[in-house]
């Protein structure tokens, strides 16, 4: 009897200890993260809340805001695996996959599937002045890159005056530079009615842009924007830069204006 009572005594704790720490992230997710969300200065709503098997928690719905942006998820399901870490999510019509390396995920990628970039300003460490509809691989770690295509989108430039460049496709591949954590871009290229092209260059871990691009196809009404901005507009291919920042971008010219 005594044994009995011992080992009722020693399962029980135990197995209350367990439940508990399976309910711990869902727990989490629904009561701490929020407070925790509006003392940073953001808001953090759930709903349809559950733990996950084998550790984690999934959600129907969720939403970060923040400074007047917002991000939703729908489908959430985020869960520690033997691997590492993995969360998958639905934003709008595009999906969200992210798997890290390891108890800790210190290395891994995010995968994004039909994604609408306005939608990640919320999670972005710096504001991008490009919208439309991405489909990419970030590997983030010690070898961070990147490697995507954005679909329909527009490149929103406010100089001289605000406007929008629109473009069939832009792909993007780059690298990061484990010392500076500027990354090296080794090729963009652009396809668009009015404007088609490539660069190269470096964006700079702060956002800055040192692009160098080569116009291969310029028509109306962006023949007469580079005009107005004294940027070479004949006889193509021509070469500008591209500076400023990913928030806000500048083309500039890399040679006296001719041909125009």
């Amino acid at each position: 009897m005594s044994q009995r009572r011992w080992l009722a005594w020693g399962v029980v704790p135990l197995a209350c200890a367990a439940l508990a720490l399976w309910l711990a992230p869902a727990f989490a997710l629904r009561f701490v993260l929020p407070g925790l969300a509006a003392r940073a200065g953001g808001a953090l709503e759930s709903s349809g809340v559950w733990p996950a098997l084998p550790f984690g928690v999934s959600a129907g719905h969720l939403r970060v805001a923040r400074d007047g942006r917002e991000l939703v998820l729908e489908d959430v399901r985020a869960v520690l695996l033997p691997s590492g870490p993995r969360l998958d999510a639905r934003v709008a019509q595009g999906t969200i996959l992210v798997r890290g390396d390891g108890l800790w995920g210190n290395g891994g990628f995010v995968r994004i599937q039909d994604v609408a970039l306005e939608s990640l300003d919320t999670v972005l460490a710096s504001p991008v002045a490009l919208r439309g509809r991405a489909d990419g691989v970030w590997r983030f770690g010690a070898a961070a890159s990147v490697e995507g295509t954005v679909s329909r989108g527009a490149i929103q430039l406010s100089r001289p005056a605000p406007f929008e460049l629109p473009f069939a496709q832009l792909v993007v591949s780059a690298a990061r530079d484990e010392a500076s954590r500027d990354w090296d871009v080794s090729w963009i290229d652009l396809q668009g009615a009015q404007l088609a092209g490539s660069a190269q260059g470096r964006v700079g871990a702060d956002g800055a842009l040192a692009l160098r691009a080569q116009i291969r196809q310029l028509e109306e009404p962006v023949k007469s924007v580079f005009g107005l901005m004294q940027l070479p507009t004949g006889p193509l291919p021509v070469e500008i830069g591209l500076e400023g920042t990913l928030a806000q971008p500048r083309l500039t010219a890399t040679a006296p204006p001719q041909g125009r």
